[in-house]
């Protein structure tokens, strides 16, 4: 059987999607999803945020996927290098565990339309963001659920959607190793 959703990167090409799910009421428009990407994130405007994702997306720089239903998107998940959220080289609760010369991912954010919620879109985003990462290069996929890394902000998944999808729980993260375990 089919997946019921379509998962696919956020690319040049598909802008508008980003643009019009993060303008969309329930969305994170707020943050455009640069907290951990740029260093000065709380002293910029929302639309300046919204500029610093458009010129990565044009510079191909790998930001997240979308799930869609049909052509609509209804999802998001923030999942890029490990070096390009460039916050958690500080982070206490988010260290790099995987050695520097392994390519490593990170799935750190997603948001999923309310009507869309508890209908297997995030499981759907996690399984995306893994086929991108891994076409892209990617070695290890590391992820930190609210509910073991010590956050309070659910938007980051909780563990038990990551160990439906394989990861290994190491400490206070989620970790796949995709050279041995996935696809």
């Amino acid at each position: 059987m089919p997946e019921p959703y379509r998962v696919e990167p956020v690319t040049a090409q598909n802008w508008a999607d980003f643009e019009a799910l993060f303008k969309s009421g329930e969305a994170p428009h707020y943050c455009w999803c640069t907290v951990y990407r740029v260093p000065s994130q709380p002293h910029l405007t929302n639309p300046e945020k919204k500029g610093v994702m458009c010129r990565l997306v044009e510079q191909g720089v790998p930001v997240g996927a979308f799930a869609y239903d049909g052509d609509k998107p209804v999802g998001w998940c923030s999942v890029a290098p490990r070096e390009t959220y460039r916050k958690l080289d500080r982070a206490r609760t988010m260290p790099r565990v995987t050695p520097q010369d392994v390519p490593a991912w990170t799935i750190l954010c997603f948001f999923v339309l309310r009507p869309y919620r508890k209908k297997g879109v995030a499981k759907a985003l996690v399984k995306g963001a893994l086929d991108h990462a891994r076409t892209q290069g990617a070695q290890v996929v590391e992820a930190y659920p609210c509910d073991t890394a010590g956050t309070s902000a659910t938007h980051r998944g909780y563990s038990s959607l990551f160990e439906r999808v394989g990861f290994q729980q190491e400490g206070t993260r989620w970790v796949l190793d995709l050279s041995t375990s996935w696809g």
